[in-house]
């Protein structure tokens, strides 16, 4: 195999790492807008169990302290 072979070789599985690599991160940045929607959501519900809770909730140390 001559050089020119050995570089299309190579960029050949770079072209196939990058598209792999691509799809990747599109998954990961779909999960982390899932996760960011779904932390939203749970801030949303604190927010309302404080509201419910009022100024008198209580004001203790967990147990396990």
């Amino acid at each position: 195999m001559n050089e020119v072979e050995e570089l299309e070789v190579k960029v050949s599985y770079l072209e196939v790492q990058n598209s792999e690599l691509n799809e990747m991160v599109i998954a990961l940045s779909k999960e982390c807008d899932l996760m960011r929607k779904e932390i939203s959501v749970l801030e949303k519900r604190i927010e309302d169990l404080v509201d419910q809770l009022g100024p008198e909730r209580p004001n203790r140390r967990p147990p396990h302290y």
